[in-house]
């Protein structure tokens, strides 16, 4: 942990001055800084004129709470009478949509004075985010705790702002996705995609349909009364729930216990491997449909949302293929592709959904000719796949740049733009784009690693469609992300303690500052993981030192940035001595490791990344010694280092070394300058 905080001295030092200025994650559309401040001490009172209501209330009594929290003294948390003297007045117009939409008013505006703060909203859902908004800027100093002077005017520049949870590759607890609901709050998201069945488990109870649940699940669901719960709560914090139950792929748990709806006979078990469904949904047959829309009967009163979501991704035709009455029945049907037979499943979906006043969402697979307009694409092979369908006319949600699962960093995702300033699409074409979601698969996390693998880079994606778009300034970003860490942390998401809890599971007792010092500056690999060069699977516990490890560990955009600042500030002699320091620690890490290794079979497996990271800290050390000298190195020394670099950027064991990019810029401007 102390080589933590070193890193973050060195990471965040030059935002000292500013830390006051801007804290704010994402940043408001408009933000007019004052010079005095607002004191917040046991005095605090809140008020609430025009309109209120329970969801209203709730939400003033849990911003009171955590306030009280941060300032550490004892607040009233009931608003008093309209016209008494109150430090935070709240004026609301109305309660909003009855049913939060995706047109909903999402808009406020915080004005603070030393003389008491107010804060002005359309709707209900507005004064949340602005009370989300209020909290980020409590600030303290030697004095008092104090809300820095300020004028915000806030919306949103989408309105259509998710994370996709999958629970059905592995189950997460209730309380976890009300923590990842909390969260979401915080940076202002307002979509739960909650992807609910998969091969490898269907998680939710039916009460018409009991055997879904009772042997697609492996006893791992949700009742309907949990289901409600989360509805309930999510929409207290502005969320709307929007389910996916996946079909006609992706689909095999539902056959565990319905197998007559599938395209080959049962017995089918629940799947335990990754990619590849067991069986899928048999769309030539009317009894399929009715299935269909009688479980979807039964989930919309449980699921008030406008929207539903369908998957329709990865269809594999081989399963239709492989049954010879199908084949006849779509060449009878004049389909000439299986895609022309998912257009006619995905058809009579839309009037099912149509009939229970739901709008259907599906992946892009779905995008063809035949797909109702009504129909909402979701883009994840690739932003092109947008492009397609807001020209084709469709409505559009863009997931593909923002694959959390995928282990990129977080500056990956903030540069990601649903509608970049390079679009080619028209006015009209980009108002069809909603948005964008974020996505957390779950082959390789768990209810134990969702929050180091959601948090803090989920903030990047909230603030790129919150935010104006000139916003894209990476390094302060980065800078605020550091302080939303500590936020969640505060509000129980376990982001900053993860990788010491992870350790602890395998390495109980003894000193854990090696391998915490490791685990800033190697990082899980990029999506797959094996185990001795085998497939993981659902059964695989996901408690190993990669499990442990950080997507985007801070080492990574610290080296980063000191390596330009060395290249671009004539070889910076600041940024020089940092390197030095920290390759020299890197390089020193790997004996420590090798006799924790005789200790704990486990940290093992970090030995080959720790051997990489050892190498190319050297490396550094030597391109960095040659740079400063201006001397040339010998050839041989080059190709060597360059060779052990491109061996590197792939994952030694389990691990990758997360410094390899830096340390080959230092090789090549090492190139250029002896040249």
């Amino acid at each position: 942990m102390r080589f933590i905080l070193l890193i973050h001295c060195l990471l965040f030092a030059p935002f000292v001055l500013r830390a006051q200025v801007s804290t704010l994650m994402p940043v408001p559309s408009s933000v007019l800084p004052g010079d005095g401040r607002l004191v917040i001490d046991t005095t605090f009172r809140v008020s609430v004129t025009r309109f209120s209501d329970d969801r209203l209330q709730r939400a003033i009594a849990r911003g009171v709470r955590r306030l009280e929290e941060r300032v550490t003294v004892p607040l009233v948390s009931t608003p008093v009478p309209a016209g008494e003297p109150a430090t935070l007045k709240i004026e609301v117009a109305g309660a909003g949509q009855r049913v939060q939409g995706v047109d909903e008013n999402e808009s406020y505006r915080l004005d603070v004075t030393p003389a008491g703060a107010t804060l002005r909203a359309p709707t209900v859902v507005g004064a949340i985010h602005g009370i989300e908004t209020l909290l980020q800027l409590v600030t303290s100093d030697a004095a008092t705790h104090f809300i820095p002077d300020v004028v915000i005017d806030d919306k949103p520049r989408f309105p259509w702002r998710g994370l996709l949870v999958d629970v059905g590759r592995h189950f997460m607890p209730v309380e976890q996705v009300k923590k990842t609901l909390d969260g979401m709050a915080m940076v202002k998201l307002n979509v739960l995609h909650w992807h609910l069945s998969e091969d490898q488990g269907f998680r939710v109870e039916s009460k018409r349909f009991p055997k879904l649940h009772q042997l697609g699940s492996d006893g791992e669901y949700y009742t309907q009364e949990q289901l409600r719960d989360v509805v309930t709560y999510a929409r207290d914090r502005g969320i709307r729930v929007v389910p996916e139950f996946d079909m006609p792929g992706h689909s095999t748990a539902w056959f565990v216990g319905y197998p007559q709806y599938t395209t080959r006979p049962g017995p089918i078990k629940i799947r335990r491997e990754w990619g590849g469904a067991d069986a899928i949904f048999d769309p030539t047959r009317e009894e399929v449909y009715t299935f269909i829309d009688r479980f979807i009967g039964e989930m919309v009163r449980i699921f008030p949302d406008a929207y539903w979501h369908i998957g329709g991704d990865e269809v594999e035709g081989k399963h239709w293929n492989a049954n010879r009455r199908i084949v006849a029945w779509r060449r009878r049907q004049g389909f000439r592709t299986n895609a022309d037979l998912q257009a006619h499943f995905n058809r009579r979906l839309t009037t099912i959904l149509t009939r229970h006043k739901r709008r259907m969402i599906g992946w892009d697979e779905i995008l063809n000719p035949r797909l109702p307009k009504q129909t909402v694409v979701q883009s994840w092979r690739g932003t092109n796949y947008l492009r397609d369908a807001a020209k084709a006319g469709f409505t559009s949600i863009l997931s593909a740049p923002y694959y959390l699962d995928h282990i990129k960093p977080a500056s990956d995702f903030y540069l990601a733009d649903p509608v970049p300033r390079t679009t080619d699409l028209t006015p009209a074409e980009q108002a069809l784009v909603l948005g964008g979601e974020a996505c957390m698969w779950s082959e390789f996390v768990s209810h134990e690693t969702t929050d180091s693998r959601l948090w803090p880079r989920l903030g990047a994606v909230a603030e790129r469609l919150w935010s104006p778009g000139e916003i894209t300034n990476v390094a302060d970003m980065y800078r605020r992300l550091d302080i939303l860490a500590g936020r969640l942390e505060a509000r129980g998401i376990r982001v900053l303690t993860h990788s010491e809890r992870m350790l602890r599971k395998f390495y109980p007792v003894g000193d854990l500052t090696l391998l915490d010092t490791l685990l800033t500056v190697v990082q899980p690999p990029f999506f797959a993981q094996t185990l001795n060069g085998k497939p993981t699977n659902q059964l695989q516990p996901l408690t190993r030192i990669v499990d442990a490890a950080r997507p985007d560990p801070p080492a990574r955009w610290l080296t980063e940035r000191l390596v330009r600042r060395f290249v671009v500030n004539a070889f910076d002699s600041a940024a020089h001595d940092s390197l030095v320091t920290l390759f020299a620690r890197w390089r020193d890490l790997a004996p420590g490791v090798e006799a924790l290794a005789r200790q704990a079979t486990e940290i093992g497996e970090a030995l080959p990344a720790t051997m990489a990271l050892q190498r190319t800290s050297t490396i550094g050390l030597e391109a960095l010694q040659h740079v400063r000298r201006g001397t040339r190195p010998d050839s041989t020394w080059l190709l060597t280092a360059s060779a052990d670099l491109k061996r590197y950027e792939t994952p030694q064991g389990l691990l990758r070394v997360a410094i390899v990019p830096e340390v080959r810029k230092l090789l090549a401007l090492l190139q250029g300058v002896v040249q």
